[in-house]
C-alpha cells in the first residue's frame, strides 16, 4: 500500500492551509474582538504615513512620532466630533419627531387605493398593513442593531492600544518572525509574507476608496433628487459601506424616511430606489472590480461570491474576513507550493 510522503509539497501546503483555516475558525467565535483588530489594522494603515513623515521630517524616533501623531490626529478628531455631534443630534431629533408625526397608515391607504384601481385583484388593506408591519419590523431591527453596536463600542476601547502596538512593534515583529524561519524556508517564507502584506494593503486601500466613492455617489444622487440632509445621509452611507453592500441600503433607508417628511407622501420612494439600484450596479460592476479585484488579484465574480459565502457563514464578520482570508489562503498555497517545488525543499 502506497503511503503519503509527508515531505511532498502538496502535503505541506495542505497542512499550512488547514492551520490558517483553523486560526480563522477560532477567531470567528470572537466577532467583536476580530472587528476591533480589523479597525486597529485599518487605523494603523491610515496613520503609518503620518508617523513616517514625522520621523523623517523632524528626526524623531518611532515612539515619539507615534505619540505625536496620536495627539495631533486624536485632538483633531475630538474637535471635529465635539463640533459635529451636537449638530447631528439636533438633526436626528428633528427627523425623528417628523417621522413619528407622519401618518404612515393613511398615506399607505391612499397609495394602495391607487394601486387597487389600476390592479383590482390586489387587496389594498392587507397590502397597506403588510407595508406598515414591514416598516415596524425594520425599525425594531434597527433598534436591535443599535443596541448591539453600543455593546461593541466597549470592545473598541482597545483599538487605540492595539493600533499603537501595531505601529510601534509591527516592523520589529515581522523581522523577528522572519529571523526564526529555518534557513531552507527563509527565501520562500519572505516571498509569501511580502506578497500577502502587499495584497492586504491593496485590499485596505480598495476598502477605504470604495466606501468614499459610495458616500460621494449617494451625496450627489440625493442632491440631484433634492432630498434634504443629503450630505449627512451620504456620510452615513459611506461609513456603513465599510461593511460590504450595506452602504446603499442604509443611504436609501434614511433618504426614504426623510423624503416622507419632506414631501408628505411616497412620491420620492421610486426615484430613491432607482438611484440606489444605479449606485449598487456601479459599485458591483465598476467600483468594486477596480478597487478590489486588481488589488487582491481575484475575478470580480469571485469577490462577490466570497462576500456572500462569508455573510452566510458568519454574518457581517464573515463579510469582513472573507477577502483577507481568501487572499492569505491563495497566496500561501500558490507561493508555498511553487517554492517547495522550485527550491527543492524536502525536509
Amino acid at each position: 500500500m502506497k503511503t503519503v510522503d509527508p515531505s511532498h509539497p502538496f502535503v505541506k501546503v495542505s497542512f499550512l492551509i488547514a492551520t490558517i483555516v483553523l486560526v480563522f475558525w477560532i477567531a470567528s467565535f470572537f466577532p467583536d474582538l476580530v472587528l476591533a483588530l480589523i479597525i486597529s489594522a485599518l487605523a494603523a494603515f491610515i496613520l503609518r504615513p503620518f508617523v513616517s513623515a514625522i520621523e523623517s521630517k523632524f528626526g524623531m524616533k518611532r515612539v515619539p512620532a507615534i505619540l505625536t501623531t496620536f495627539i495631533t490626529v486624536g485632538g483633531a478628531l475630538v474637535y471635529l466630533v465635539s463640533w459635529l455631534v451636537p449638530i447631528l443630534l439636533d438633526r436626528l431629533i428633528l427627523i425623528h419627531g417628523q417621522i413619528r408625526q407622519f401618518p404612515f397608515e393613511s398615506k399607505l391607504l391612499e397609495l394602495t387605493k391607487g394601486l387597487g384601481t389600476a390592479l383590482p385583484f390586489i387587496d389594498t388593506v392587507s397590502l397597506a398593513q403588510s407595508i406598515v408591519g414591514l416598516i415596524e419590523r425594520g425599525a425594531d431591527a434597527a433598534g436591535s442593531s443599535a443596541q448591539k453596536a453600543l455593546g461593541t463600542l466597549v470592545t473598541l476601547v482597545i483599538v487605540p492600544f492595539v493600533t499603537y502596538f501595531i505601529l510601534a512593534d509591527g516592523p520589529r515583529a515581522f523581522t523577528t518572525l522572519i529571523e526564526h524561519v529555518p534557513n531552507r524556508y527563509f527565501e520562500m517564507a519572505l516571498n509569501v509574507m511580502q506578497k500577502i502584506r502587499r495584497q492586504l494593503v491593496g485590499y485596505l486601500k480598495g476598502w477605504l476608496l470604495d466606501s468614499m466613492i459610495i458616500g460621494l455617489l449617494s451625496i450627489v444622487g440625493l442632491s440631484i433628487l433634492g432630498i434634504q440632509y443629503s450630505i449627512i445621509i451620504g456620510v452615513f452611507a459611506g461609513i456603513a459601506n465599510l461593511v460590504p453592500y450595506l452602504g446603499p441600503i442604509v443611504g436609501a433607508s434614511l433618504a426614504i424616511l426623510i423624503s416622507l417628511t419632506q414631501v408628505g407622501d411616497f412620491g420620492m420612494v421610486g426615484p430613491i430606489l432607482i438611484m440606489t439600484l444605479i449606485i449598487r450596479m456601479l459599485d458591483d460592476f465598476v467600483v468594486q472590480p477596480l478597487c478590489f479585484a486588481k488589488s487582491v488579484d481575484m475575478h470580480p465574480l469571485t469577490v462577490i461570491l466570497l462576500l456572500l459565502i462569508g455573510h452566510e457563514m458568519l454574518g457581517v464578520g464573515g463579510m469582513l474576513l472573507a477577502i483577507p482570508l481568501a487572499t492569505i489562503l491563495k497566496v500561501s498555497a500558490v507561493e508555498t507550493f511553487w517554492g517547495l517545488k522550485n527550491y527543492r525543499i524536502t525536509a
